[in-house]
């Protein structure tokens, strides 16, 4: 009966190990189909070529997906805002808010509600100072509201101020550009000031020359229109040390400043983060000293090469980011106990902001959450994606070229984004 039944338990045994070697191997063959079908996503779109670098991660099974030139430093564009939001969420907290000071003169008010001399306005970089009017275009949120100084003012009895308003933008370096910008950017950004109303924008639309000073003059009017009499047009200055602190108006909050920030890609609040985080937690308020910071923040979090920076926003060509530099910021910020508010400011696929019109109706649509980035020699697209079977991935696609068929780039990104959201890795 044993030599009867043996022939016919070794196939069974071999049957089973080979099922064991195959179920072993399914994830790497599996793996490797996905590499192959993104491979072939980019070729299809003509991406494919020396100007591509992509890189995919799967955070769920802690392996690497699939990666091309994955090391070559690129142009980042917009996608340089990662770095900028996680190094200011790394640097102060989600509920962290900017400030803005109102002083006035020692002397104080008098019986008459007469200020004898100046009040002054400090700015500290809060990039969304506004008026109401810009807040319902601009943010469609609560923040500092130039008006609120005013109020203030009027609740404390003042009638009458003898002197001016002093902008005191001391917190940050006079630099209202950054160094090495290419002409064709400057459109897209206003000037740079710790003390800006409206993101430096005027009432015709286009920016101020000096944003401090048109903040002190936007108050003196509001003032005036108030009731309060001013006796000075307003000037540059700094709040003398027996000056006394009367108000302090707040920005929204970090997490919905960054909102604003990643979601439409505003370049004028990226660039005030980085100063600011050189004048918090740099040698000055400077767009250097920021960028240090921002090198500091990458260093701790185990990326010590792969970067250039030269500004927060991206609108330099001189900023340089490789694919693996950031798939890892990704992996970095994934692992942090602020990881929902970074994941939050970030559009998300066919829903809002600079993706409000990609990947729609597709897989990606309401799952990928990603930062775009766009300049006339890049496009880029990184963020993160749930795969059919519940496997997040982190992806960096970075495309340059002279020139860069940008349409054609981006229908390959959302092409190979749509992919991995419907992929089984």
């Amino acid at each position: 009966m044993k030599a009867r039944h043996t022939p016919r338990t070794r196939p069974l045994v071999a049957l089973t190990g080979l099922a064991l070697v195959l179920l072993l191997l399914a994830p790497s063959v599996a793996a490797a189909g996905l590499k192959d079908r993104i491979a072939a996503t980019l070729a299809r779109h003509g991406m494919a070529g020396p100007g591509t670098s992509v890189a995919v991660h799967d955070l769920t099974a802690k392996r690497s997906v699939y990666h091309l030139r994955q090391s070559v430093l690129r142009l980042p564009a917009s996608n340089q805002k990662l770095v900028t939001a996680a190094a200011a969420l790394d640097a102060w907290s989600a509920d962290f808010r900017f400030s803005t000071q109102l002083f006035i003169a020692a002397a104080g008010i008098d019986d008459e509600g007469v200020i004898r001399g100046d009040v002054y306005l400090r700015g500290f970089g809060d990039p969304t100072l506004s008026t109401k009017s810009f807040q319902r275009r601009r943010w469609n949120m609560e923040t500092g509201d130039i008006q609120d100084f005013v109020r203030r003012l009027r609740g404390l009895g003042v009638t009458r101020i003898t002197g001016r308003v002093v902008a005191d933008e001391g917190y940050f370096d006079a630099a209202r550009r950054v160094a090495g910008w290419r002409p064709g950017v400057l459109a897209y950004c206003g000037p740079l000031s710790a003390l800006t109303l409206n993101e430096g924008c005027g009432a015709n639309g286009g920016y101020v020359a000096d944003p401090a000073l048109a903040a002190a003059n936007a108050l003196t009017r509001r003032l005036r229109a108030a009731g309060i009499r001013v006796g000075s047009a307003p000037a540059h200055g700094v709040v003398p040390a027996t000056a006394t602190l009367v108000y302090t108006e707040r920005s929204a909050t970090l997490r919905q400043v960054l909102v604003r920030m990643n979601r439409p890609s505003d370049n004028y609040i990226a660039e005030e983060l980085l100063k600011g985080l050189g004048a918090g937690f740099g040698a000055r308020g400077s767009t250097a000293a920021g960028a240090g910071v921002a090198q500091r923040f990458l260093r701790s979090s185990g990326i010590d090469a792969g970067f250039r920076i030269r500004d927060g926003s991206g609108l330099s060509y001189e900023n340089k980011l490789t694919a693996r530099t950031v798939l890892k910021l990704l992996g970095a910020c994934s692992r942090r106990p602020d990881f929902a508010v970074f994941r939050s400011s970030l559009a998300v696929a066919g829903v809002n902001g600079t993706l409000k019109h990609r990947m729609r109706g597709t897989a990606a649509a309401g799952n990928a959450r990603a930062k775009t980035g766009t300049l006339n020699a890049a496009s880029c697209l990184s963020g993160y994606v749930t795969t059919a079977n519940g496997h997040t991935l982190t992806f960096a696609i970075l495309m340059n070229g002279s020139p860069l068929p940008i349409a054609r780039a981006q229908a390959a990104q959302d092409a190979v984004v749509t992919l991995l959201a419907r992929s089984r890795p």
